[in-house]
């Protein structure tokens, strides 16, 4: 079962980003700013050698949370049917969780072992990682989700497995609700649940990973839009008054993807280049470069399993695998859902113009947003053309993150 200082510890990384309350950020984005500060933190504090403590790791987020702030007003409205579709989708998928049907040997082999391992020396233990023998739990991968396992075992010498596990049903829920409109919550819950189950990755960082990059997509199509990321759906602007709070609140959620997994800074890379061409675009590509030179400084790079050169030859071999694996194993459902909710999004902001949120620029982030998702399938496919390429067994893991930018090219058309 899952213990109370799991439970305590994970309500602190609330805390943690409560900072974020300067910018606006809603409750669901403290949770992702508290994730990407206490990494950030984490990965400083053992870079020079300090030891983590609770109140080392809080005390100076918790002091610019509480510099006051005047609370933005939230006019939401929610719609039941909806809201029922997309908790049941969330407590399947927490059933299914709890009973150790969707995890896989990954949690075990390396994001759970190492969560375990820093917990216990409160240090990102870069020398556990260069040791040959640890060659298969990849030493070079972000930290962000092994560092959130070791927060939550800070005083003990043991990680809530089932805990660890459960917290995929927390990310998939704050996802959910991160999202605009009741509909697409609804479509995003049931989908995402489905392919959580079938890609067995509670425990994996894909969950945490998903939330990230959809707090960034909604924060950026909001601010493309000219809403405020408050939540306050009547408020609006024009473009280029956009609120300074929605690129914050996009930093912070890159931030956390580039810490979590290695596609998170290809998304990220593709969001600035695509959608999200601000000053605050330096925050994530400086966490980046940060990140990078901090495993190339401790030896972490090259000590994973040997890499296959990149060949020509399969090319196509590759963007036909890729091809079938695009249907998730559901006949294209995920995208054809899209689309369609696409298509019915498009209908209904022609027969009911007054009812939609984005009604300056209701296509002002959809078209980057697609042209990213394509160019990222792009970048798979080149990144499988290499023999043992083991595209069976992680293509479906990694397409959700253009079927993220793909859902939200489609809903931000009428949010």
């Amino acid at each position: 079962m899952i213990t109370a200082r799991f439970v305590i510890m994970t309500l602190l990384v609330f805390v943690a980003g409560a900072w974020s309350r300067r910018y606006r950020a809603t409750f669901v984005e403290w949770f992702a700013a508290g994730l990407a500060t206490l990494t950030i933190e984490m990965i400083v504090l053992s870079a020079i050698g300090v030891r983590w403590s609770i109140p080392l790791l809080l005390i100076v987020p918790v002091i610019v949370a509480l510099i006051p702030r005047n609370a933005p007003h939230d006019a939401s409205k929610y719609h039941l049917l909806f809201l029922i579709v997309a908790c049941v989708a969330l407590a399947v998928y927490a059933l299914t969780v709890m009973s150790a049907a969707a995890t896989s040997g990954d949690f075990v082999f390396f994001w759970g072992t190492k969560g375990q391992i820093f917990g216990q020396e409160r240090m990102l233990d870069t020398a556990f990682l260069r040791n040959p023998d640890h060659v298969v739990m990849h030493p070079e991968y972000p930290p962000l989700v092994p560092l959130y396992y070791a927060w939550t075992m800070l005083g003990a010498q043991q990680l809530d497995w089932f805990g660890a596990m459960a917290s995929a049903i927390l990310f998939l829920a704050l996802a959910t609700l991160a999202i605009r409109g009741d509909a697409n919550k609804a479509l995003f819950a049931a989908m995402f649940a489905l392919l959580f189950i079938r890609n067995d990755v509670a425990g994996n960082a894909e969950p945490a990973l998903i939330f990230f990059e959809v707090v960034a997509c909604g924060a950026a199509a909001a601010s493309a839009a000219g809403v405020l990321a408050s939540g306050d759906a009547t408020t609006r602007r024009p473009r280029a008054a956009a609120a300074p709070q929605d690129d914050v609140v996009t930093a912070i959620a890159l931030c956390g993807a580039i810490l979590t997994k290695m596609e998170g800074a290809v998304f990220a890379i593709l969001f600035i280049v695509f959608l999200w061409r601000r000053k605050l675009a330096i925050i994530p590509l400086v966490v980046l470069a940060a990140w990078l030179v901090f495993a190339k400084t401790n030896g972490l790079f090259g000590t994973s399993d040997p890499r296959y050169a990149f060949s020509v030859a399969y090319v196509w071999p590759a963007m036909k695998q890729l091809a079938g694996q695009l249907s998730f194993g559901l006949w294209y459902l995920p995208w054809i859902a899209c689309g369609a909710a696409a298509a019915l999004g498009r209908r209904n902001e022609q027969l009911h113009p007054s009812r939609h949120v984005f009604i300056r620029r209701p296509r002002a982030a959809a078209a980057p947003l697609l042209v990213a998702a394509i160019v990222f399938l792009a970048f798979m496919v080149l990144t499988y053309a290499r023999p043992e390429a083991h595209l069976e067994w992680s293509a479906q893991r990694v397409l959700m993150t253009p079927l993220v930018l793909f859902f939200f090219s489609a809903i931000t058309r009428s949010a």
